[in-house]
């Protein structure tokens, strides 16, 4: 799926980015705000980065949001690991 935003240039601008930095940092911005408010699973989130989960855990701690792992989390692990 593609999205098209209309974004002002000016504000644009004053961002740190070159342009083909942009986009990227936007998508990886999204993908961790949406993780922060539980919108997204933190493997849907790294998706939407396209980061691996190491990377994306980065980014996570970049921005000082938390990996939100609970007991859910922790028993899907151990029941993925049981299947490899």
């Amino acid at each position: 799926m593609s999205i098209t935003l209309d974004l002002d240039e000016s504000a644009l601008a004053g961002l740190p980015f070159g342009p083909g930095e942009r986009e990227r940092h936007m998508q990886i911005e999204l993908a961790c705000r949406y993780y922060e408010r539980g919108w997204l699973s933190f493997a849907q989130a790294a998706r939407l980065a396209g980061l691996d989960v190491y990377a994306m855990g980065v980014e996570l701690g970049e921005r000082g949001i938390c990996r939100q792992y609970g007991l859910k989390e922790a028993q899907e692990d151990i029941a993925h690991a049981g299947r490899k």
